[in-house]
C-alpha cells in the first residue's frame, strides 16, 4: 500500500509515508479505503477525529427536550 502511494504522505505530499490510515474511519481494511501518511498528518488526523466525536458525544448529551405534539 505504501509502495502504490510512492512512499509519500497522501495528506500533505511533502513528507515520507511511514504509516497507513483509514480514508474512512470504521473496520473497512480494502486497499481502496487506506491511504499512506507521514506521522505527523496520521496525528493531526486522528485528534482531530477524536475532537470531532468528543463534540458529537457532547452534543447528543445536551439536546433540548423536546415535547410531544400530543401533550399539552
Amino acid at each position: 500500500m505504501l509502495a502504490r502511494d510512492g512512499y509519500v504522505c497522501q495528506i500533505c505530499h511533502s513528507s515520507v509515508a511511514t504509516e497507513v490510515d483509514h480514508i474512512i474511519h470504521g473496520d473497512n481494511h480494502d486497499l481502496s479505503n487506506l491511504q499512506g501518511v507521514c506521522s505527523a498528518c496520521h496525528r493531526r488526523k486522528t485528534q482531530a477525529e477524536a475532537a470531532e466525536a468528543q463534540r458529537r458525544r457532547l452534543a447528543r448529551r445536551y439536546r433540548p427536550v423536546e415535547r410531544h405534539p400530543g401533550v399539552r
